[in-house]
Order: structure tokens, then sequence, then C-alpha cells
């Protein structure tokens, strides 16, 4: 049930009466989170749990992440739900409002306590799967096309694991802002999908010889910068 590599691979759990834990209250600045405005203690009622799923949740099925954490974990950083309460002294956001939280462990859950700031509101436009699936790998793929590397028009950019999720996002950043994209990825199949993003070129490579590629593509310039997004 652990997918990566796109972003639309992410694991709608469907058994709502799987999580029996009481509803927490929440502290100071936080909210408590369910997936339904009507969900009683530990049921979530009406909608179906919409949890993002990424690679670092294996690693914390394999003993290698989170290790500080007694078992057993309940796992996942990211997801979409309701509010249901608000503590004292948050404003912004109020009972019923659809938000999506990003980095916060245990987000495998039907009620859960979100610090305010990992927040943030869900457009009507925008439904509860897509919402959970973008917010580690959209607020990654922005810092370092925005605020990392600030891509600006004609710059070139090679973007390794071109069709992954975080591949996919920062393709259409790039392109967004004026950059020229060379994805890299390690099948044909994925080649149509980094294509379908809009990357201009892509290079099918899985042995990591590239760089003549690269430089043949930019008349022996190369790139301005590179991005790795591959999931380990």
């Amino acid at each position: 049930m652990i997918h990566s590599g796109s972003i639309s691979l992410k694991r709608r759990l469907e058994d709502e009466s799987s999580c029996n834990e009481p509803a927490r209250r929440p502290r100071g600045d936080g909210l408590c989170v369910s997936r339904d405005p009507s969900a009683g203690a530990g049921r979530g009622a009406g909608r179906r749990i919409v949890c993002g799923v990424n690679f670092m949740d294996l690693g914390v099925r394999q003993g290698i992440a989170w290790t500080e954490i007694p078992d057993p974990k309940v796992m996942g950083v990211e997801g979409a739900g309701v509010v249901r309460a608000v503590a004292d002294g948050v404003d912004g956001f109020a009972p019923g409002d659809r938000v999506a939280w990003v980095y916060l462990p245990g987000s495998y859950a039907e009620q859960i306590a979100v610090p305010a700031g990992a927040l943030v509101h869900v457009p009507d436009g925008i439904d509860d799967a897509t919402a959970a699936s973008v917010m580690m790998q959209g607020l990654t793929a922005s810092h370092f096309a925005t605020d990392f590397y600030p891509v600006r028009p004609g710059d070139v950019a090679l973007v390794h694991a071109a069709a992954g999720g975080l591949g996919l996002l920062l393709t259409q950043i790039i392109k967004l802002r004026g950059g020229t994209v060379i994805g890299r990825v390690s099948s044909e199949t994925k080649a149509a999908v980094a294509r379908a993003a809009g990357a201009d070129h892509v290079i099918v490579d899985s042995a990591g010889d590239f760089a003549k590629e690269v430089l043949a593509i930019t008349d022996g310039r190369g790139s301005m910068w590179f991005m790795t997004a591959a999931a380990r």
C-alpha cells in the first residue's frame, strides 16, 4: 500500500472504523481537525480519510526513521480534513473550515491536533485527495525553485527523477518561472510522464551516464543548477 514516484499515487484510507482514539483537545496554538464537522469522538463521519503517503513512511516501517518515537507508531505526515475546534488565541481558522497540513507525525488518524502554523485553507476548487497529496512535495518544490535558487527566465535546470511527485511539481514551477527543464528518468514510460508535465528535454538513464547528453542539449554550457528529486 506504500506508493512513491507520482503525486497521483496517494492512498485513500477507506476503513473509517479502524481508528478508535478519542478526539484530542486543542492546546496552545493548536486546532482539532477531523474528516467531517459532524464527526463524533474517535470516528470520522461522512467522508473518507484522505492522507498523503510518502516514501519516508516506508522508512518508518523499516525502523530507520522516527526511532525516537516508541512503538506502536501512528504514521503519516500530511493530510486534509475539517476543523472541529480551535484553541484560544488562534486566528484565521474556524470550525468547519477545510484545511490541509504539512509534516505532522501521526497524520494517519481520523482526528488530530494540528499546530495552526502547519495548516493552510483548502479552496473549494481543490478536492481533499489533491490537497492531502501535495503539501510535502509542493512546499519542497516551491522552496527549491523560489528560495534556494530563484529560477529566472532562461535558466536551465537538470531535474533528476523528473517523473516522481516532487520532480513533476518542480518541473511545472520552473516552467512557470521561465526556465528550461532537462528531466532525467529511468525508463521510456517515465519519459512520457515527464514530458506531459512540461519538461523541455528528457534523458532516459539509470546508470548515471547523463552528463554528455546534458552538455549536448546545452551546446556545452551545462545546466545552471540541478535538483535531485529522488525518493532516496
